[in-house]
Formats: C-alpha cells, structure tokens, sequence
C-alpha cells in the first residue's frame, strides 16, 4: 500500500505519511481491519508524496519526500483541510528558496511543530523558520531562529521552543538552547544549558 513513514492517531482516525502514495487517512474503529477514508489521491492539488504529518484541529501538515518541485518552488509544507476525511483539500503551501542540496541533505530535520492555530515551527538548513499559517491559503515567513552552532533536533512546549544544537567547532560542549516564543516574531533567548 505504501511506506508508511509517520502517523498520527486521533481519536478512531489515523493520518499516515505513505511516502509515494502520499497522505493517507483511515478509520481504525476496528484495528483488526482498518478502513481507508481518503488520500492525496483524493485531494485536488496535493503532494503525491508524505514523510511526515501533524494533525492540529482539521488541518493537517504534510512534510513532502521530495523537497524539489522543478518549476514550483521548493515545498517545505503543506497544509491540508481535512475536516472531511474522504476528501481533504489542500489549502496552501509554504517554499522556501533554499538550493535543493541542502533541503535534501536535511530532510529528516523538517518536522513541524505547531503552537495553536497561528504558527508552524519548522527546521531548515538555515535554522528554525517561524511560520504565520493563520491565513493557510498563503504561508508566510515571521522570523528564524539562527545559530552559529548546527540544528540537530528541536521541540516546542507551550511558548517554549527547546533546540538541541551540536556545537562549533567540533570538540565543545552540545548545547540545549531555549527560546521564549511567547510573541513569535519577537522570540527571546534563555541562556543555554
């Protein structure tokens, strides 16, 4: 059916990343024989292919396997209305104009992280890009978080965005940074741990 690479269960629904086959929703009511309700197949204007997903409310956020549409831009996310699970909707998507190499080579940084309905947190080769998805139908850039220290994993709790950073040069000490993003484009540094 798909390489399933992510999934997200809520209540008796179960939003899967199939890498090729895309996104793909199913009614696990009775986990011995789940039910397929919808899919990319079934959404006009979708990625055809899903790595990761997170489901906030009715929409849902699709990390694609190819970071590299020629002639589309480059397709960080993207948002889709799955209120109706037999036919989700695409509502927008948010590019960035990173080279393809580097989107590619850090790949499997590029889960989001939703705080509320406004904001998308999501790793990129340049830092942590903070996203305004109140209007979905159009994504657009607040601020980034940048270090001169690489990005390796990252999480947001409440207004806290906790990022694990692998220190330069090599040989010092990894740090445990944290961010208050209490008002995102404006977002204060604690001192790291």
């Amino acid at each position: 059916m798909g390489d399933f690479t992510d999934v997200q269960t809520i209540g008796n629904i179960a939003y899967v990343a199939g890498g090729a086959t895309g996104l793909m929703i199913f009614d696990v009511s009775d986990a011995s024989s789940p039910k397929l309700l919808g899919s990319s197949a079934d959404c006009i204007g979708c990625n055809t292919t899903a790595q990761y997903v997170t489901v906030v409310g009715t929409r849902a956020y699709v990390v694609p396997v190819d970071y590299y549409n020629p002639g589309a831009g480059n397709t960080v996310f993207a948002i889709v209305d799955v209120s109706t699970p037999s036919s989700p909707r695409q509502l927008g998507t948010y590019e960035s104009d990173e080279p393809y190499h580097l989107i590619n080579h850090f790949s499997y940084h590029l889960h989001v992280f939703i705080s509320g309905n406004n904001y998308v947190y999501s790793r990129q080769h340049d830092g942590i890009h903070v996203v305004d998805v109140s209007t979905p139908s159009s994504p657009s850039l607040v601020t980034k978080l940048d270090s001169e220290d690489k990005w390796d994993t990252y999480s947001v709790a409440g207004t806290t965005l906790f990022a694990y950073l692998q220190a330069e040069p090599s040989g010092a000490p990894d740090i445990l940074q944290l961010y208050d993003v209490t008002t995102p484009n404006l977002p204060q540094t604690f001192s790291p741990l």
